[in-house]
């Protein structure tokens, strides 16, 4: 097996397990909102401000951000999106650690 197919064969065989991956940030952002009902504004607010339902840095979540306010299980709103629905697990370009 050559190795453009082999690197093929061990990418295809991995591909499950990203969209289950993706499927479970999608439905734990689907359980705080639903992204396709948010108007507008929101929208562009969220595109500004680079937000995202999952942190790659664990360090820099929703969940410990200043602007985050908790509501149930791991939704919460941010004051930067004027008090839009967001996932704790979320984050966005302006993360603020909350003070210590």
């Amino acid at each position: 097996m050559n190795p453009t197919r082999r690197k093929f064969v061990v990418l295809a065989s991995m591909a499950p397990f990203a969209l289950a991956a993706g499927r479970s940030v999608a439905a734990e952002s689907a359980a705080c909102y639903d992204p396709a009902a948010l108007p507008l504004s929101q929208k562009n607010r969220r595109r500004s401000l680079g937000y995202t339902d999952a942190a790659p840095d664990p360090q820099k979540h929703c969940g410990a951000c200043a602007f985050f306010t908790p509501s149930q299980g791991t939704c919460g709103t941010c004051q930067l999106l004027t008090g839009g629905p967001v996932n704790a697990g979320g984050v966005c370009n302006s993360f603020a650690p909350k003070a210590a």
